[in-house]
């Protein structure tokens, strides 16, 4: 039998966190530290992610963040 996707389908790691957490916009700058990127890999690789915000701050939501598939170690 197949299951249904929903939305409620998250990783336990961010599973305990609400739809308003998950919605908050951090600095591209903290997304990449997460990432274990740096600020320009992180725009020139996710530009669909980022959302500027001013003339000068670009941010990506937590759920955007932490969603990421891990870096290749290599």
């Amino acid at each position: 039998m197949k299951t249904k996707k929903s939305a409620n389908n998250l990783p336990a790691y961010i599973a305990g966190l609400t739809p308003m957490e998950l919605a908050r916009k951090i600095p591209v700058a903290d997304a990449a530290a997460h990432n274990s990127l740096t600020v320009e890999a992180f725009k020139e690789n996710y530009p669909h992610l980022v959302v500027r915000v001013g003339k000068r701050r670009d941010f990506v939501t937590v759920y955007d963040a932490i969603m990421l598939p891990p870096p290749d170690i290599g």
